[in-house]
C-alpha cells in the first residue's frame, strides 16, 4: 500500500470573522469581495492557503459565500456565533498538525487563549484586525499583530 505523506510545511490557515473585520453585523457580498482583495494583499496570502470565513447569521453566511468564492464558510447563530465557529476549528481540527501558520482575522479577546495555545505548540500565529476593534488581551497574547485603519480599508458609502 502506498501512503502519500501530505506536506504541511508552510501551509497557512486564515480564520476570518467577517462581521468583526467589516465592523457590521449585516455584511454584503460586495463589501466582502473588496475586503478579500485588501486582505489577500495585506497578508501576502499564498494561493494554497486555507481560508475560513465565519459569520453569526445564515444571511451573512450566504453573503460570504458570494463575496469570498472558494473560501470555506461557517456559521453559528447568535451572539459570538462567528467566534465560536472559528474556535471550533482552532481547537477541534488538529490545526497544529496541519498548518505552520494561523491568522486570526478578528480583534475579539475570545481568540487570545487559542492564539497562545497554538503558539505554544509551535504554530506561527498572527492577528490581523482593525485597530479600533482589537482587544488589548488578544494583542498581548499574540507575538505577531498587524492592525489596519479606516484609511487602509473602509466600507463603501
Amino acid at each position: 500500500m502506498n501512503i502519500r505523506h501530505i506536506n504541511t510545511a508552510n501551509r497557512e490557515l486564515h480564520l476570518i470573522d467577517i462581521e468583526n473585520e467589516l465592523g457590521t453585523g449585516q455584511v454584503k457580498a460586495a463589501d466582502i469581495a473588496r475586503f478579500r482583495t485588501f486582505y489577500l494583499k495585506a497578508n501576502n496570502v499564498p494561493a494554497d492557503a486555507h481560508i475560513v470565513v465565519a459569520s453569526s447569521s445564515s444571511q451573512n453566511l450566504l453573503e460570504s459565500a458570494f463575496g469570498w468564492p472558494g473560501a470555506r464558510t461557517v456559521w453559528l447563530p447568535g451572539h459570538d456565533g462567528a467566534d465560536r465557529a472559528l474556535l471550533e476549528i482552532a481547537y477541534e481540527e488538529n490545526v497544529e498538525k496541519r498548518y505552520d501558520k494561523v491568522v486570526f482575522a478578528s480583534g475579539d479577546h475570545i481568540f487570545a487563549e487559542a492564539a497562545e495555545a497554538l503558539q505554544n505548540l509551535g504554530v506561527k500565529v498572527r492577528v490581523f484586525a482593525r485597530a479600533v476593534f482589537v482587544s488589548a488581551v488578544l494583542q498581548s497574547a499574540c507575538k505577531d499583530t498587524a492592525l489596519y485603519t479606516g484609511k487602509d480599508f473602509s466600507l463603501a458609502a
